[in-house]
């Protein structure tokens, strides 16, 4: 495409480069480069494609003006800020903080540098959860920020499989064009799969990386906790083939207890799916061939060319290339740019109101993944087990199987057919002594084993140190009547809670641990955040819940732990200590 003319353009958020590897053979120039990690300059650097034989230096954004930046006219400005803030990991990692995060307001100063700049037309990139925050309010706020600096905008979800990436990877595209152009715009239509005018079969995995690999190299076994787990998994499952509802005879987690990427493994014959930035080690894609895929795989499973240099560390490649804007999708926005605009190229576009089918056809793939649970595991019908620990007694249970001494507290320990019961007994002997009862009743396969434990604890002196005590004693109960290592797998993410046991809960009230208890309990299924005030409201002091809740092993997490959660809220992970063991 030599006969193409220049068009000059700036990157904004640049990060390696992916808008500038995807566009740079169709004539877009780039002039300058704003990027603030010094990693992804280095890589910026390392390469002709993005640095064009100038010199890239980190730039803050928030401290550089435009004209400090760039000094001339430029035709595109092209970039992707900073998606955690509105990504489903940030999601769960504690809500969607959205524009009230620092990096949510990134796109103000974006949008300043096209006000600026007035290029003919600007793309934005960004995860598609930015729809949905606050539910659609921050994309409304920045969709009208852009449309008063003078811009017509057009938006669409692209998945970058349909543009011949070997990848599954929804983002959002944010086209804007300047409102004296007097056009409109439409986005490029795909060139692979079902929505493509021939049907093109999608690049594959194997496509993709299966050169790179040598088949008679010995792969020396992955290691770690639960790297014996990964042979075992079939192509293009995850963890959850190791769950009960899919049939495993020895399930080791919980149905939706993990993000999908744990223990992933690649399909050769299809594209796999989305790589992020922050893996784990039994984060996927992994390999057929159960290992990590190497930096040199990931490249292309991303798009970018094997010449390209990303001269760090594994994990920082993975970061890069996570974050990254995927080139074949920015090249095809780029020649549905200079094709519209400037009437070079003739590439097929997508009319506005033609939907693309990759989301019906994630839903049928959902129906049929859900299809596989071997069967559903509805709740039992049980008598409430409190009816029944009162009745309980010596006479009627035989003798205790185990009676010990933890600290001042004497516990006992009886047994009834799959019951389990614990009494916490303290030294306390006055009729305003602290008690409670806490009993788990559990559902699903579990049963077959031991269908509730009940922890009745009196005559206490102080609680906290016997909540904690229960739930480790009920841990202790998992662990040796399953393969389940503690309570978490049982009841899920704590934002996707799938909890395979019931709680019920009653206490005297009578200090901070119980109270804070018993409030967590009542939560326990909702996913919404607690303000401090309702927290003071129905407990107590918000400095002294924290720290003892927290001296209890309550998984307390506040904007001081984690930036995606506003200041002056709380979330409460789980409904008992994850310390417990």
């Amino acid at each position: 495409m030599s006969e193409l003319s220049s068009a000059r353009a700036v990157s904004l958020f640049s990060g390696i480069g992916g808008f500038e590897y995807g566009m740079h053979d169709l004539g877009f120039e780039f002039l300058a480069n704003l990027e603030f990690d010094r990693d992804c300059v280095t890589t910026l650097n390392s390469n002709e494609v993005t640095a064009g034989g100038r010199t890239i230096v980190p730039l803050d954004i928030t401290k550089v003006s435009p004209a400090e930046f760039f000094s001339g006219e430029i035709d595109y400005i092209v970039g992707g800020p900073p998606c955690q803030s509105f990504s489903a990991a940030g999601r769960r990692a504690g809500g969607v903080p959205g524009i009230d995060d620092a990096r949510g307001t990134l796109f103000w100063y974006y949008c300043q540098y096209v006000a600026h700049f007035r290029p003919k037309a600007f793309v934005f990139e960004n995860v598609r959860g930015i729809l949905s925050s606050k539910r659609g309010e921050d994309f409304e706020i920045i969709c009208q920020s852009f449309k008063n600096v003078g811009y017509n905008l057009y938006w669409r979800v692209l998945n970058s499989a349909d543009y011949g990436v070997p990848q599954f990877r929804e983002r959002l595209y944010l086209v804007g064009l300047r409102e004296d152009l007097g056009m409109g715009f439409k986005f490029p239509q795909p060139t692979y799969g079902p929505d493509s005018p021939d049907a093109r079969p999608y690049v594959t995995a194997l496509d993709a990386i299966g050169d790179l690999d040598d088949p008679t190299a010995n792969v020396p076994p992955y290691g770690g906790k639960y790297g014996h787990l990964i042979p075992d998994i079939p192509e293009g499952e995850n963890y959850r083939f190791f769950t009960e509802e899919m049939g495993h005879p020895n399930p080791q987690f919980a149905w939706r207890s993990k993000f999908s990427g744990f223990l992933y493994k690649m399909a050769r014959e299809e594209p796999c799916r989305t790589i992020v930035s922050q893996q784990s080690r039994y984060d996927g894609p992994l390999h057929w061939r159960n290992r990590k895929c190497s930096p040199a795989e990931l490249k292309r499973l991303q798009g970018f060319p094997d010449e390209m240099q990303i001269p760090h560390s594994y994990v920082t490649v993975v970061k890069q290339i996570g974050n990254s804007v995927t080139p074949p999708v920015a090249r095809a926005l780029g020649m549905a740019l200079r094709f519209q605009i400037e009437k070079h190229i003739s590439i097929p576009l997508l009319e506005n109101d033609e939907k693309l089918t990759f989301d019906r056809r994630k839903g049928l793939q959902a129906r049929k993944s859900r299809s596989k649970k071997v069967k559903s595991v509805p709740p039992p019908s049980l008598p409430s087990l409190f009816d029944e620990v009162v009745t309980f007694r010596r006479d009627e249970l035989g003798k205790p199987i185990e009676v010990w001494m933890d600290g001042d507290i004497r516990v006992s320990s009886y047994r009834r057919e799959l019951h389990r019961v614990f009494e916490i007994v303290g030294r306390v002997d006055s009729e305003e002594s602290n008690w409670f009862n806490l009993s788990l009743e559990f559902v699903g396969e579990f049963q077959s084993r031991v269908r509730s434990v009940t922890v009745l604890a009196s005559r206490l002196s102080e609680s906290s140190s016997a909540v904690r005590l229960a739930w480790r004693l009920i841990n202790q109960v998992v662990q040796t009547n399953s393969s389940y290592e503690s309570l978490q797998p049982l009841w899920g993410h704590f934002t996707e809670p799938y909890p395979k046991f019931r709680i019920q809960w009653d206490s005297s009230r009578g200090d901070l641990a119980l109270q804070l208890q018993e409030f967590m309990i009542a939560r326990a299924l909702d996913k919404d955040l607690v303000t401090f005030q309702e927290l003071e409201e129905c407990v107590g002091k918000i400095e002294d819940v924290i720290s003892d809740g927290r001296a209890i092993g309550f998984d307390i997490r506040t904007h001081l732990t984690n930036r995606t959660i506003k200041p002056g809220v709380v979330r409460f992970c789980y409904p008992f200590p994850v310390l417990a063991g």
